[in-house]
């Protein structure tokens, strides 16, 4: 097997496909009257793509070393009640309850990882069962019905701009350069390739691949964690299930921009122009007012076509 250590080139018809559906978007605003290229529609846009780009970053990190994280619902779930309940509407303790919430989803990761590599549990029963856990804990600390409220400098986070440009993208694309060197320049974005590519190989090269594994797991929950405080700011409320759909969309994103199911590949650049894609089509079919039944198809076939096209795994 020929291991790929490419640092993740996007491919040209992912570009395609974005300009494609931007085009598409102004024949149907043109056709339709939808108010889709207006500011707050934009920024509104821009703000889910944020946390779901965050999501999706730690998601592409454990697609290329071999695995999946099915637990991201369950994380950002919990991160946005553990962000209500705490802080209490407090502003001082923003800063403290964030930094908290992601040493708890880091621990969470941390079990996933360790399911993974101690263990030897595939990544979709460690993942799914780690989920269902997290989401009984949940439901049992709040009785199902989460108490608090988001503070006043939270919901500044989550909707208020510095010169104009949202926080939540000001803080995602800080992020994105730091992984874009993490993946692309560093030593460990290598180790992570050549791991998701063939443990064995990883494994007689010296690389410590549960180490690497485990790692990617651990960031995954972490950034899900910190999307879940985020939410909590964006929505100004606390949700038992405010993370609904974010394993799916993130995977999607991921596979999307080019991460292939199996391992070895995938890239920082790739995601976000795949979460851009996938949210896009999202809003679009909203702002078309589709059932929710035909937006659910939309998604669906956005899905399989990246899967179909992207998603192959190791030969």
């Amino acid at each position: 097997m020929t291991i790929n250590l490419k640092r993740g080139a996007v491919s040209p018809g992912l570009w395609i496909a974005l300009i494609a559906l931007i085009i598409a978007a102004l024949v149907i605003q043109i056709i339709t009257g939808v108010s889709f290229f207006t500011l707050s529609n934009m920024l509104n846009v821009a703000r889910n793509f944020s946390m779901l780009g965050l999501v999706a970053l730690g998601q592409t990190m454990v697609i290329m070393s071999g695995g999946l994280d099915l637990s991201v619902v369950a994380v950002i779930s919990t991160g946005n009640i553990l962000a209500a309940s705490l802080i209490n509407g407090r502003d001082p303790l923003v800063v403290p309850v964030m930094l908290l919430t992601i040493v708890v989803g880091a621990l969470i990761g941390s079990v996933n990882g360790l399911l993974v590599t101690k263990r030897k549990v595939p990544a979709f029963i460690a993942t799914l069962g780690v989920s269902i856990v997290v989401n009984g804990l949940r439901l049992i600390a709040t009785g199902g019905i989460p108490k608090g409220n988001v503070a006043g400098a939270l919901k500044k986070i989550g909707t208020g701009s510095f010169l104009g440009l949202p926080w939540l993208v000001i803080i995602f694309a800080v992020t994105a350069v730091f992984f874009y060197f993490l993946l692309a320049r560093s030593s460990y974005g290598r180790r992570l390739r050549v791991t998701g590519c063939n443990p064995d190989v990883a494994e007689l090269s010296g690389i410590r691949k549960d180490r690497v594994i485990l790692t990617a797991y651990i960031i995954c929950g972490a950034l899900s964690a910190l999307t879940g405080v985020f939410l909590s700011g964006y929505t100004g409320i606390a949700d038992n299930w405010a993370g609904n759909e974010f394993d799916i969309n993130s995977i999607a994103a991921a596979v999307l921009g080019g991460a292939a199911i199996g391992g070895g590949t995938g890239s920082v650049q790739g995601t976000v122009i795949g979460s851009v894609i996938l949210l896009l089509i999202t809003n679009l079919a909203i702002l078309a007012s589709l059932p929710i039944q035909s937006q659910m198809m939309v998604k669906g076939l956005v899905i399989i076509l990246a899967l179909g096209l992207f998603g192959r795994g190791k030969k």
